[in-house]
């Protein structure tokens, strides 16, 4: 619950979205700041372009950051996906990835609680959550794309789409 006295928290004070909204002008991105409590943005990555939205729900204090893929998983996919997507949620420490079953559409998550924590003077963790958001998609882009096309691939293919490598070619 909200103090009165918590001077980060009052109805015309803190909301980490103002933050973001200062990241994204900083950086001369295109966004729509819709309400109070929400904003969403398209950004390129290297190999597709993401839907981010940023949703804050003050009275949790609770800000929830998604970045949505612009493919769309083959149906007949869907458990497969999920076994993919488990083993890469499973080497990850920041956010998660899950796919609708209505939508099919992947998107990369996370959550950040920011009760008592003064975020006033500044938001590297919130360009830090960009970054390693545009990180995650783009790193998993690949076998993600494999599962939206119509035919099959087997096990060795997509361990060598989540491989890590250095450098690009």
């Amino acid at each position: 619950m909200t103090s009165q006295a918590d001077p980060y928290f009052d109805d015309a004070g803190f909301n980490p979205l103002d933050n973001v909204e200062d990241i994204l002008a900083r950086q001369k991105w295109t966004y729509s700041r819709t309400n109070r409590d929400e904003l969403f943005m398209e950004m390129r990555g290297k190999h597709g372009v993401y839907r981010m939205m940023f949703m804050w729900n003050d009275s949790s204090e609770v800000m929830q950051f998604c970045c949505e893929y612009d493919i769309r998983l083959a149906d007949f996919q869907y458990n497969h996906a999920c076994q993919i997507i488990n083993n890469i949620n499973y080497g990850m420490w920041v956010g998660h990835f899950h796919i609708s079953p209505e939508s099919m559409v992947p998107c990369f998550r996370h959550t950040q609680l920011f009760r008592g924590i003064d975020f006033g003077s500044g938001a590297d963790h919130l360009e830090d959550l960009i970054r390693v958001a545009m990180e995650e998609c783009d790193f998993h882009y690949p076998a993600l794309l494999m599962l939206a096309q119509e035919h099959t691939h087997d096990e060795d293919q997509f361990a060598f789409a989540l491989m890590p490598t250095q450098g690009q070619s």
